[in-house]
């Protein structure tokens, strides 16, 4: 399955655990497609961090070891509606997910990978399941800027990739449950600096 293929039941399901394992699976295919260099090392899901910055543990979606010693964690969301009430939170998340692995007391990372899968338009839907309108995805990300901040303080170690796609036909739809099936188009590529 690629990244495309799990767009389409995106909306399904937004909280199962076997829609977060799919996402896992064909991100990490993507990750290694873009850095095969890594495909060298032993990777893990659901990875729970023994020792985090703040002193509890914390769990990286997907972990790359080499050695034994943790050196990628890739953390991934799958953001569909109701994005741009949420983005702020979305950054602050980010910069505290990174502090929480950058300082672990055996942190010896060689990168730190927030990746995020949203499409350029999305859905804002009411309680009831009715689209009361749409968010401009693009537009919220470029008044978020948090890699700027991770570079300044992490100097590239830790960087946050955004994938946006389109949803076909996406300002046709007035009910949440026309979103079960959707046709995806211009996914872009993970490119990583």
């Amino acid at each position: 399955m690629q990244i495309s293929e799990f767009l389409t039941t995106s909306f399904q399901n937004v909280r199962s655990s076997k829609r977060t394992d799919q996402l896992h699976k064909v991100l990490l295919d993507e990750v290694l497609n873009a850095n095969p260099e890594w495909a060298e090392y032993t990777w893990e899901f659901e990875y729970q961090l023994p020792v985090d910055g703040f002193g509890g543990t914390f769990d990286v979606d997907i972990a790359g070891f080499s050695e034994g010693q943790l050196k990628v964690a890739i953390l991934a969301k799958a953001i569909n509606s109701n994005v741009n009430k949420n983005i702020k939170n979305y950054a602050n998340t980010t910069i505290g997910e990174a502090a929480r692995i950058m300082f672990a007391p055996d942190a010896n990372m060689e990168k730190v990978l927030f990746v995020s899968i949203l499409p350029r338009v999305a859905p804002r839907f009411n309680k009831g399941g009715d689209v009361v309108g749409f968010d401009d995805v693009l537009g919220a990300k470029s008044r978020t800027k948090v890699n700027e901040v991770l570079q300044a303080q992490y100097n590239g170690v830790v960087e946050s990739v955004d994938l946006f796609f389109d949803i076909s036909g996406v300002k046709n739809f007035t009910r949440s449950e026309e979103f079960d099936q959707i046709g995806v188009e211009n996914l872009d590529e993970l490119m990583l600096a």
